[in-house]
């Protein structure tokens, strides 16, 4: 329209900020020295805001000078002939109205068509306008159903219609909560919300309900309390035969064993640092007092495998050709126990250890691998040989 003939255009914001830019630095000084005084270089740069200041204003003036303002343009729409409607989408209001008003003026426009076209005859003659005329005196009233007048007097009449869960959904809100018990069938109405059924899995619940077991609770109270006054219940000491008083003092020596550990822990500097178990050092004797209660027979251990032997001078002396020679190392190590055996008690827990040892290499063996430290993955499908397209040729290598 006429109010948007002149009105320039204002282009992107980088663009607005480029062409401000631009012409300050067409119009003001660009060259400055350090050498200068500090006055003359504030005022060199205080030049070119002022100057980018006052171009930003004097811009944006002018566009919203420019600008149209809305009645201004719906005036000039209604006086060279175009309607206008209000419609707001935030609103939504008149988005109805505009949408009713070209629906009908389309509507118009294709029958006005239809009607300057050359088959508006054609349709003519196909269609009948029939004027149905009184063939007769005969009064004729509109018939209507006895069981809908019947039911159309009962909703007048009887109570109205009951009101559905769905209706008290909507009636309560967030306050409803979907109650079904009250349509319970029960001879008693009183019973619907019982927290006790009457019938539990096929059960009745009366058949395991005593109702004078509260009753017989109490006289079987005041029973046992007679019986505690008559002393019926006091233990005799003497009563005790040997093997509960052998089971009387085991106990009490295993707990004041635990009491004594709790004071030995106690007593040891646990926040100090920890010494590592390798670097600790153990004394025999601790050790066979460990391993005894321990149920190990430490009796004649003097050259066990445990405790470093002293070394003795070897003396020489005359080589016996009747003996094979031996050396001295392998006679030494002679006296040691073999070392599948050492550490364990007796030939039971020897042959669970072998038991346990060939157990653990059952799995190793079923998987096929070389050693404990194989853990090789096999490449089950490579990817050189099922990758890419199966062309022209010969497979023989794909």
């Amino acid at each position: 329209g006429s109010a948007l003939a002149g009105l320039a255009l204002t282009g992107i914001p980088s663009d607005f900020i480029d062409l401000t830019l631009s012409k300050t630095q067409r119009k003001t000084p660009t060259v400055i020295h350090k050498h200068y005084q500090i006055h003359r270089i504030r005022q060199f740069y205080m030049r070119k805001v002022k100057y980018t200041q006052q171009n930003y204003h004097d811009r944006l003036t002018q566009i919203l000078t420019d600008f149209p303002k809305l009645d201004k343009i719906f005036e000039n729409f209604e006086a060279e002939g175009f309607s206008v409607i209000e419609t707001s989408t935030l609103t939504e209001e008149g988005v109805i109205q505009v949408k009713t008003e070209a629906c009908d003026r389309l509507l118009a426009h294709r029958v006005d068509t239809k009607m300057k076209g050359n088959k508006v005859n054609e349709v003519l003659n196909r269609l009948h306008l029939a004027m149905p005329a009184k063939r007769d005196d005969k009064e004729r009233l509109p018939f209507i159903p006895e069981g809908a007048i019947a039911r159309k007097k009962r909703m007048e009449v009887d109570t109205p219609r009951r009101k559905t869960e769905r209706d008290l959904e909507l009636e309560m809100g967030d306050d409803y909560i979907l109650d079904l018990q009250k349509y319970w069938d029960l001879m008693n109405a009183s019973e619907k919300y019982d927290k006790i059924p009457e019938i539990w899995q096929g059960h009745n619940i009366l058949d395991y309900i005593d109702p004078d077991i509260m009753k017989k609770l109490e006289e079987l109270e005041k029973e046992e309390e007679l019986r505690e006054a008559a002393g019926e219940y006091d233990s005799e000491p003497e009563s005790e035969d040997e093997e509960m008083m052998e089971i009387r003092q085991l106990a009490k020596q295993i707990r004041e064993k635990k009491k004594l550990k709790i004071l030995q822990s106690k007593e040891k500097d646990t926040r100090g640092p920890r010494m590592p178990r390798t670097a600790k050092k153990v004394q025999r004797k601790v050790l066979e007092k460990e391993m005894s209660d321990l149920g190990l027979d430490m009796t004649n251990k003097d050259d066990a495998h445990y405790a470093r032997r002293s070394r003795s001078v070897t003396r020489k002396r005359k080589r016996d050709e009747s003996e094979t020679p031996t050396s001295v190392a392998r006679s030494r190590s002679s006296s040691r126990p073999p070392r599948d055996v050492s550490g364990l008690r007796d030939e039971k827990m020897v042959k669970k250890v072998k038991t346990m040892a060939k157990k653990a290499q059952t799995k190793m063996n079923r998987m096929g691998r070389k050693g404990e430290a194989d853990r090789h993955i096999f490449d089950t499908k490579p990817k050189h040989l099922l990758a890419g397209k199966r062309k022209m040729g010969k497979t023989q290598r794909r």
